[in-house]
């Protein structure tokens, strides 16, 4: 099986990463890291980076006991992640879509 590559930036730093796993996957894996750093970040927004990091693997570790124990159903983890995919393309769309000059009642402006 050929190896892929995937760059990810986290936290100032670029690491690379091969896998055999298919390039979906690995920008799952990634996607889901950073969502664990951010959420880390805005909790502690004067930490280092290394703080970030390791609070961050301590809460992925930490979802994946508790899989793996059967405290938790891995399919809320599979919700969550559609969601907020979802969720980031609505605002990226947002932040690039140009209203039409309407008012707030959605006639148009002369």
């Amino acid at each position: 099986m050929e190896k892929r590559q995937l760059r990810i930036d986290l936290l100032g730093t670029s690491f690379v990463i091969q896998s055999e796993e298919s390039t979906e996957h690995l920008n799952r894996l990634a996607a889901h890291v950073r969502s664990r750093v951010e959420e880390v970040r805005k909790r502690y927004p004067f930490a280092e980076p290394l703080t970030v990091a390791v609070l961050a693997a301590l809460n992925i570790t930490d979802e994946l006991f508790k899989v793996r124990e059967g405290r938790e159903p891995p399919e809320s983890y599979e919700v969550d992640s559609v969601a907020e995919r979802l969720i980031n393309r609505i605002d990226d769309d947002l932040l690039t879509h140009t209203p039409l000059d309407t008012d707030v009642e959605g006639e148009p402006q002369e």
